[in-house]
């Protein structure tokens, strides 16, 4: 994994993502949190650009090996995700950049046109060394309040993570 910088872990909440959207650049786009998949909620909502689903992180490794990306199409954007915390950012680029409907806006159009000919990895190295996404990314930071030095580590393990 590719360092990039530093990256917290922001809140799966569509508020958040709105709003970290907005922070890019993005214009008249919004996120919105379903909790069913049936015709009539999917109806209500359309235009839909994309769908983010949200699991429970299970920690365990998978000993395969990577997938091969290079052949994924051209007009595709599609990256490797090398960032560590960046899942939901990472999915939301993808379903931004790929819309050609949606007004991502100067710095990600910029963006975009920059990593056109990029294979998925290396478009994955830019959003990590992307200055304007990771501080956006950043801006949304979960805090806490009650963080004491003295914090054992392994509470952080105990909380439950979804990606």
């Amino acid at each position: 994994m590719a360092d990039g910088g530093n990256w917290c872990l922001i809140e799966s909440d569509p508020g958040v993502f709105t709003e970290l959207i907005a922070d890019m650049g993005v214009k008249g786009t919004q996120v919105e949190e379903i909790w069913s998949l049936d015709d009539e909620t999917l109806e209500e909502l359309k235009p839909i650009y994309g769908l983010i689903f949200l699991f429970k992180w299970q920690g365990t490794q998978s000993s395969e090996a990577h997938p091969d990306f290079s052949g994924t199409d051209d007009h595709v954007f599609f990256t490797q995700q090398v960032i560590t915390n960046a899942c939901a950012t990472q999915a939301i680029l993808s379903i931004l950049l790929n819309s050609s409907s949606i007004d991502v806006g100067e710095e990600l159009t910029k963006f975009k046109s920059f990593t056109t000919e990029f294979p998925p990895d290396l478009k994955g190295l830019a959003i990590s060394n992307s200055d304007v996404i990771r501080a956006v990314h950043n801006s949304f930071a979960r805090s806490d309040p009650f963080v004491s030095e003295g914090r054992d580590s392994r509470e952080d393990e105990k909380e439950d993570l979804f990606h």
